[in-house]
């Protein structure tokens, strides 16, 4: 079998009980026990394709809520670092809360690399109301904050403050007895205290509220026109009639719905309102509709990979690279397992000639790969000749244990690079030598020969290398085949 790895999306779910625990507090400021620290969850496999911030309802830490979900399971199986921040006791995005946000998304990109517009945002209740403001102000004044959010998520949340004050003034004047009314309470209190009545306090309220429904232009919904956003809802009326005496005008998604409209009309059309399949409940049971239950985790996640354009399936590729009609393609994403000292990120895609693994072949290991890497990367014969030793040592060494052969006739790859004269469509161009234990096809030591072409494409923020590769030499027939390939790859403007 050529290097092959496969690629499961959601296989690895089979694993959470086993790592549904593994996560690490980051602290950064230990005399704070609410808001000092943050709580990440990293890919099981070790790639890190986007970063997943979530946020917990009122009185939320970064931990507790993990019990009532399996968002960061499946987002861990997925290539997803999931990073969970404290919501404490706030309401809506203040200040202090977009600095905390801002630190923390800092702190990611410095630790795991993740871009800026690798990020997805999403939150429950309070917490949604919180990362979908946060959302809104990362692309209102993007000089101002670290990340450019791609996706937002929020469930039941209270998407209007403005509605939601007149909610809890409603549910007083009903004075229907239950705990319910202390909550109401103590949301009236909150946001009188802090942004005023809504008739004399307006502006303040419009400040940090995601969305006025009653406001006739358009308000901070507008910067949420090229962002995916999904609203999720329990849209049992019945449960709130019976056991809150709430009509649909006294719940969260009559503004969210109102939301989606507007967004769609902005010309959004990642905006959805998502009717929950399931009755919501809690993680003991008791039914609820205000609850993390009523979002589909792995109908999620699958929808944040295509808005984070994951490698390689959600990407829209900006070049052209064909091989022959029966050449096998194969594509592996960084960091590759069996060469893990390479240090790039993004993806290889490659094209195997028919007779790659055919001894007797003029074709044997012909094939070429191209290596879509997500950052500007240096290359030179030093940075080359490590590279392919690394790649062909961990590669030959790994056939060679699966296949259980003499381990005493393993020799590491050893390569030599020379830069040649630079082809038109390339930054650079050099050929290389390698000297291979070929466990593989032959199952005894070999030499490869190798062109590089660093490409010439204006794609910013990636590097793009093209490699032939065969065994032949290269005056030998399947060289116009390889070559044809690099002739023919094209970056589109």
């Amino acid at each position: 079998m050529k290097h092959r790895l496969l690629n499961t999306l959601l296989g690895l779910c089979l694993l959470i009980k086993t790592y549904s625990q593994n996560y690490e507090k980051i602290w950064f400021d230990k005399t704070d026990s609410i808001y000092g620290y943050y709580t990440v969850i990293p890919p099981v496999s070790g790639r890190i394709q986007g970063a997943l911030v979530l946020m917990d309802g009122y009185g939320g830490d970064a931990s507790s809520f993990l019990t009532e979900i399996k968002i960061h399971n499946i987002a861990s199986a997925n290539n997803i670092l999931t990073v969970c921040v404290p919501t404490g006791m706030r309401l809506y995005a203040d200040k202090t809360m977009q600095q905390l946000l801002n630190k923390i998304c800092m702190d990611i990109i410095r630790t795991y690399g993740v871009k800026k517009e690798k990020f997805a945002f999403g939150g429950f209740s309070a917490g949604g109301t919180i990362v979908l403001r946060y959302a809104e102000l990362c692309r209102e004044k993007p000089g101002e904050y670290p990340v450019l959010p791609a996706a937002v998520f929020t469930g039941d949340s209270p998407v209007d403050l403005m509605a939601l004050y007149q909610s809890s003034k409603r549910e007083l004047r009903k004075n229907f007895k239950g705990w319910w009314l202390g909550e109401s309470q103590m949301i009236i209190d909150s946001l009188e205290t802090h942004l005023g009545k809504p008739e004399i306090g307006k502006n303040n309220f419009e400040a940090v509220s995601p969305f006025n429904e009653e406001d006739t232009t358009t308000g901070n919904e507008q910067y949420l026109k090229e962002v995916a956003y999904r609203t999720y809802h329990d849209v049992d009326v019945q449960w709130q009639i019976d056991n809150r005496r709430r009509s649909i005008f006294q719940t969260n998604m009559l503004p969210a719905s109102e939301l989606v409209n507007r967004l769609v009309l902005l010309g959004n059309n990642d905006a959805a309102f998502i009717q929950s399949k399931q009755p919501g409940r809690r993680n003991n049971g008791m039914r609820h509709p205000h609850s993390w239950s009523i979002i589909d985790e792995i109908d999620l996640v699958q929808w944040l990979r295509a808005k984070l354009h994951f490698y390689p399936e959600f990407i829209s590729k900006p070049y052209a690279y064909n091989a022959p009609q029966n050449w096998s393609p194969e594509t592996i994403l960084f960091p590759i397992d069996f060469a893990p000292s390479l240090p790039y990120k993004g993806y290889e895609e490659l094209r195997f000639a028919p007779g790659w693994g055919n001894a007797g072949s003029n074709e044997k290991w012909a094939y070429t790969i191209l290596w879509w890497l997500d950052d500007d990367y240096t290359f030179d014969e030093t940075v080359l000749k490590h590279d392919l030793e690394a790649y062909f040592s961990g590669l030959t060494k790994r056939r060679a244990i699966a296949d259980k052969l003499d381990m005493a006739v393993y020799t590491p790859a050893k390569a030599g690079v020379k830069k040649i004269k630079t082809d038109t469509d390339d930054i650079a161009t050099y050929q290389a030598s390698l000297d291979i234990f070929d466990a593989q096809v032959t199952k005894k030591p070999g030499s490869l020969n190798v062109k590089i072409h660093q490409k010439k494409c204006d794609t910013k923020g990636n590097t793009i290398v093209l490699l032939e590769i065969a065994a032949a030499d290269f005056n030998q027939p399947v060289w116009l085949q390889l070559d044809k390939i690099n002739a023919d790859f094209k970056c589109e403007k």
